[in-house]
């Protein structure tokens, strides 16, 4: 088990700034020991394109057969399959609407329900990091984010 400062840090580098780093304990809960993308990449990369990432994550749950994951950031590998990887990036779905309509299959609600992948982040974590999305969108820095 990580102590409060790690988890201040690990908060601070994937949200920007998340909602209470004096009580970091609930946050930290919610994203630890679940595979997920970054929020920093979910909301400044991902949510620009989804139907090219979702075409990828796709073509990874397809073709591969995998039982691990190696972390860019964390500790790893951690054992992960195709429903986790699936779960982690279940936010496609938000973006994409009903052009992507596909039927999750018993393992993913299973991984999702379990907690074992995550890909909602409370509101008040994403704040800062929502706020400078909406600024590089307005100086056309980035696209805007696409949504369903």
């Amino acid at each position: 088990m990580h102590g409060t400062g790690w988890e201040r840090m690990v908060l601070q580098i994937l949200f920007l700034g998340p909602s209470n780093l004096l009580e970091p304990n609930a946050s930290f809960a919610q994203i630890s020991q679940k595979l997920i993308v970054s929020p920093i990449i979910k909301t400044l990369v991902f949510s620009k394109v989804p139907d090219k990432v979702r075409d990828w994550i796709d073509g990874i749950a397809r073709d591969w057969k995998f039982k691990r994951i190696i972390p860019a950031h964390f500790a790893g590998p951690i054992k992960a399959g195709r429903a986790e990887l699936l779960a982690a990036f279940a936010f496609l779905d938000d973006f994409l609407g009903e052009r992507y309509v596909t039927w999750p299959s018993l393992s993913l609600l299973f991984t999702s329900l379990m907690g074992k992948a995550a890909s909602y982040f409370p509101p008040d974590d994403m704040k800062t990091l929502s706020s400078l999305d909406e600024f590089l969108v307005s100086v056309g820095a980035v696209k805007k984010t696409v949504s369903g």
